[in-house]
């Protein structure tokens, strides 16, 4: 039985493009080399993306949540998904000892193999139309010409943003504004939901939809593991540069102190008694985040995640 808490449920007022994708699923002999998920920001591309994406992974078809694939996605794992950063230019890379995560990095070092796990291979680019020029152009031919085993899914705005012969060689699956009625019914939910993060009270920090996800998502996949959390650790950091920029008017304290509010939310979700002692390293860490000691949130990082995987 599919996991109904990573379904194609939670794609609302999306039916043409959900019909596209469910159809590709019921016969995958039809699924094409190179998707194309188009349309506004925050109306369910990357929901949708993802949840194609694991279920065309799983060994059983169906988005199980039990077979090693199913499990290695949702850890953020998985051999045969990769997933280009959002939010970075990508780049052709160089020709010899290419950078990870740039075109000739996939064309030479991952698209050649067969997967490893799951028949197929998915390769997403969250944000398309990050892709330089140079780097477009290369991957043009692969895309007109794919393995059989390696499926591309390209999300963007608008199709104006990629070059008319990448979308000439791409199914285009449309994502439209969604109904007033949908919103609503959205919004209802985000708020149930908001409050338990925020424990009750009103939103502290204006933080957009789209980076509330990602943290969630981020701190959901790696909190309950001791491996991945060091994985989520160096996420951490890494946000946490960009946000000395100031970006979106926040701080980086600021930041610091949502994931702190994520991690406690989960951590209180599921085996509460067993996670006490992590409850009591995130509260002694947030009090030591204000103690204004010019980078000491970087020394309080390696002791909470200490203690968070022991």
């Amino acid at each position: 039985m599919a996991d109904a808490l990573f379904s194609f449920d939670q794609v609302s007022g999306q039916d043409v493009a959900l019909t596209y994708l469910k159809s590709f699923l019921n016969d995958r002999s039809r699924i094409p080399g190179s998707i194309i998920f188009y349309g506004p920001d925050g109306v369910g591309k990357w929901t949708a993306a993802e949840r194609f994406s694991r279920q065309l992974l799983c060994l059983e078809g169906t988005s199980c949540g039990v077979c090693d694939s199913c499990r290695q996605f949702m850890k953020g794992v998985h051999p045969d998904f990769i997933q280009f950063p959002r939010r970075k230019n990508i780049a052709i890379g160089k020709e010899k000892d290419p950078e990870d995560f740039t075109i000739r990095w996939l064309l030479s070092a991952r698209i050649p193999f067969k997967p490893h796990t799951s028949d197929y291979r998915v390769v997403l680019f969250p944000e398309a139309n990050r892709i330089n020029n140079e780097a477009e152009t290369t991957l043009l031919k692969t895309l007109e010409e794919p393995p059989a085993h390696t499926k591309f899914i390209l999300i963007v705005n608008d199709l104006k943003n990629l070059k008319p012969t990448i979308v000439s060689r791409s199914v285009c699956v449309p994502f439209n504004y969604l109904p007033q009625d949908e919103i609503k019914k959205i919004r209802r939910n985000e708020m149930t939901e908001s409050k338990l993060y925020y424990g009750g009270s009103l939103n502290p920090f204006e933080i957009s939809d789209e980076f509330l996800e990602e943290w969630h998502e981020n701190v959901r996949e790696h909190c309950h593991d001791s491996i991945l959390l060091f994985k989520l650790e160096n996420w951490v950091r890494d946000q946490l540069g960009e946000f000395r920029s100031n970006k979106e008017g926040l701080t980086g304290i600021d930041f610091l102190e949502m994931i702190c509010l994520l991690l406690l939310y989960e951590y209180r979700q599921k085996n509460f008694e067993a996670n006490v002692g992590r409850i009591e390293a995130i509260l002694d860490f947030k009090m030591k985040l204000h103690y204004e000691i010019p980078a000491l949130e970087y020394v309080l990082l390696s002791q909470l995640f200490l203690r968070l995987a022991t």
